[in-house]
């Protein structure tokens, strides 16, 4: 590997005192040989993750299956969500108009309260009036 390195430098210095960035992944896959039963040899199953194998479409059908499947997953959740939304308004919607109909409920009975209150009143006065006209006319 230190040969293959040291070579790669070499052959990519030619006097110029740039630092070339040097894929060692690969340099390392091409000396043990490559991948061989899904498999690079010294890196156990982590291979996998480091080297696609570029020649094999099963990689890339998977990697696509996978990503339809997540879009599809994401697409239901996204409409799960717009339905627990829209359930959230309706009920704190329903929540609203209750309330308010208890308000309104609340409104009217203090009104009748009050308006039975005055009548009451009145009717008072006017008993005592009817009972003070009928006194005084006697006398």
């Amino acid at each position: 590997m230190e040969a293959v390195v040291a070579a790669a430098i070499s052959s990519s210095s030619d006097g110029s005192q740039e630092v070339l960035e040097l894929d060692v992944n690969r340099l390392y896959l091409d000396v043990v040989g490559g991948e061989k039963k899904r498999r690079v040899y010294g890196l156990e199953s982590q291979g996998l993750t480091m080297y696609e194998d570029q020649n094999s479409t099963t990689s890339r059908n998977l990697s696509a299956v996978t990503d339809r499947i997540a879009q599809e997953r994401i697409k239901l959740l996204e409409e799960e969500m717009l339905r627990m939304r829209e359930n959230q308004e309706r009920i704190l919607q329903e929540r609203v108009e209750a309330e308010a109909q208890q308000r309104v409920a609340r409104e009217v009975l203090l009104l009748r309260q009050q308006s039975d209150d005055r009548f009451k009143s009145m009717e008072e006065r006017w008993t005592r009036m009817m009972s003070e006209m009928a006194l005084s006319s006697r006398s």
